[in-house]
């Protein structure tokens, strides 16, 4: 499945009872932001995502939910022009490269070992 969220691309696809999750852009690389002092209120189970080299911040798009199969997730867009992704906390993430892209599994708690690696 492919979703378009402002400028940023979501593609997601479900292999062996995980989901995996990438996200891209035409205006530039993304990347996972992995700054701790992103907000000093942020949520646990969200995950950052940042376009490098933007003269203009993407302007912000209100929170939306989103249904895979068993898994859900709510997107937006922040003031800052981070993409924001909140999951469940019944899940477990690992994050990789593929591609030369930043891409995200998704588990549910209950068998994380089984089909993370």
């Amino acid at each position: 499945m492919k979703i378009n969220f402002g400028p940023y691309n979501i593609r997601t696809h479900e292999l062996d009872n995980k989901l995996i999750l990438q996200v891209t852009s035409d205006a530039g690389k993304t990347h996972i932001k992995e700054d701790d002092n992103i907000y000093p209120y942020d949520f646990p189970n969200g995950i950052h995502f940042k376009i490098k080299g933007l003269d203009e911040s993407p302007d912000p798009k209100d929170l939306k939910r989103y249904r895979f199969g068993d898994y859900s997730f709510i997107l937006g867009i922040n003031n800052s022009g981070l993409l924001s992704l909140f999951y469940s906390k019944k899940l477990t993430v690992k994050k990789k490269l593929i591609n030369k892209i930043d891409t995200l599994t998704f588990a549910f708690l209950s068998e994380p070992n089984k089909y993370i690696r």
